[in-house]
């Protein structure tokens, strides 16, 4: 199962929040979610907006998104 990821705010490395989906809406996550980092060992909050699910695209601005390729 896909591990959900952020980018580690002091390192800037992604990182596993700790928590893994299959069919999950990240925008459903709107309270914070806390863990701590694996990278730099400090307890770090996020929320659906700031992550992203292992092996999926990257977060993309609305322009990139609706772009045409």
């Amino acid at each position: 199962m896909p591990r959900i990821i952020i980018s580690c705010p002091t390192t800037g490395a992604d990182v596993p929040t700790g928590h893994r989906t299959q069919d999950f809406d990240l925008a459903a996550v709107v309270e914070p979610r806390s863990f701590r980092c694996p990278v730099c060992r400090e307890v770090h909050a996020w929320r659906g907006a700031e992550a992203r699910i292992e092996g999926g695209p990257a977060r993309l601005g609305f322009d990139e998104a609706v772009a045409p390729h």
